[in-house]
C-alpha cells in the first residue's frame, strides 16, 4: 500500500522539470531571446548563446518529460542528477561561458542573463532536491 502511494507522486519531479524546461524556452523565443536590432560581433554572440540555452533546454525537456513517466528508482536518480547538472550549466551558459555584449545595459545582460541565471537555479535545485531525497531514502533502507 505504501508503495502505491509513493508511486502516485513520483511524476511531480518531471512535471515541475517540464514546466521550468517550457517557461525557459518560451521565454527564450519571447522576451528573453536575443535582440534582434543589434548588428556586429556582440549580437553574434548574443544570438549564439541564446540558441545555446534553447539546445540545452531541448534536451531538459526531454530528460523532464522521461522522467514524469520513468518507474525505476535508479533511472529517477540519473535523471534528476542530470537535470541538476543542466541547471547548472543553464544558469552559467550565459555571460559566464559564453561572453554577452560589454553593455551592462543591453538586453542580453538586462533580460536573458537574469532570466537563465534564475530558471538555471530552479532546475538545479529542482533535480538536486529531488536527487538528495532519493540518496537520502536510499540510505535509510
Amino acid at each position: 500500500m505504501e508503495k502505491n502511494s509513493a508511486s502516485k507522486a513520483q511524476p511531480l519531479v518531471g512535471i515541475i522539470l517540464t514546466a521550468l524546461a517550457a517557461v525557459l524556452m518560451a521565454g527564450l523565443l519571447t522576451f528573453a531571446g536575443p535582440c534582434a536590432s543589434q548588428a556586429g560581433e556582440e549580437a553574434r554572440s548574443c544570438l549564439w548563446a541564446s540558441r545555446t540555452l534553447l539546445g540545452v533546454d531541448a534536451v531538459l525537456l526531454i530528460i523532464a518529460l522521461v522522467r514524469i513517466f520513468e518507474q525505476d528508482e535508479g533511472e529517477r536518480r540519473g535523471l534528476s542528477f542530470a537535470s541538476a547538472l543542466l541547471g547548472a550549466l543553464i544558469a552559467a551558459m550565459p555571460g559566464t561561458l559564453i561572453a554577452l555584449c560589454p553593455d551592462p545595459s543591453a538586453h542580453c545582460n538586462a533580460v536573458m542573463r537574469p532570466f537563465a541565471l534564475v530558471m538555471g537555479i530552479a532546475v538545479a535545485l529542482t533535480g538536486g532536491i529531488d536527487l538528495t531525497r532519493r540518496l537520502l531514502a536510499l540510505r535509510k533502507r
